[in-house]
């Protein structure tokens, strides 16, 4: 995000572990590359989610064409509940957890909202990144890694993505969570899903 280009193709064909533990990543035939705007944009929604600030991410999305220019982001705000209490999807039944995946849908649709190929990339790759963690390092602190690399950034690279951003960098205190907590986690949500499919087959 410092320089706008990153691998789009994670997988572990991509990737060379060398004799110090460093790892190397091979292949840069799918790339995703940000102009100066993008790149901006990016930072800042990975920034907005670090601080939690859901206007700077929505700002963000604006600038990366994953919503229109003009949106109206109070109203996006009021009407997706973004500045009321998060929701524990582990809380809901399956029933109550396909409505709220209904309406959001239809909330951002009616906004008009689409997923860039540079975001779908970043996807892409945290999903590889997500398998490989299950498999590898499933007892990881995922907070304690982010916080180790936010630290990296601001150390390394702070005063630079202060000038970009606007913001400070480093993360605040939060709680320990695990990779197989939030394994966990979604096994019960699937678990739901799976009972209500099966409801509704008899």
């Amino acid at each position: 995000m410092l320089f706008g280009v990153f691998h789009g193709d994670l997988h572990g064909g991509n990737l060379f572990v060398q004799p110090g533990g460093r790892v190397a990543l091979l292949d840069y035939g799918i790339t995703g590359r940000l102009d100066e705007t993008r790149r901006l944009a990016f930072l800042r929604l990975l920034m907005g989610g670090t601080v939690n600030d859901v206007r700077l991410q929505l700002g963000a999305l604006c600038d990366l064409g994953a919503l229109p220019k003009d949106t109206d982001l109070d109203a996006v705000v009021r009407d997706l509940g973004l500045d009321q209490p998060v929701k524990d999807p582990t809380t809901m039944s399956a029933d109550e957890l396909i409505g709220e995946i209904r309406e959001l849908t239809k909330s951002l649709l009616a906004y008009g909202a689409r997923m860039p190929k540079e975001l779908m990339l970043f996807v892409k790759d945290l999903l590889f990144l997500d398998g490989a963690m299950a498999s590898l390092a499933p007892d990881v602190d995922l907070f304690a890694e982010i916080t180790d690399i936010a630290a990296y950034f601001a150390t390394h690279h702070g005063e630079r993505i202060a000038r970009d951003v606007g913001i400070d960098p480093l993360a605040p205190d939060v709680e320990r969570i695990t990779h197989r907590d939030l394994q966990q986690r979604r096994e019960t949500i699937r678990k739901r899903m799976e009972e209500r499919a099966h409801r509704r087959r008899r």
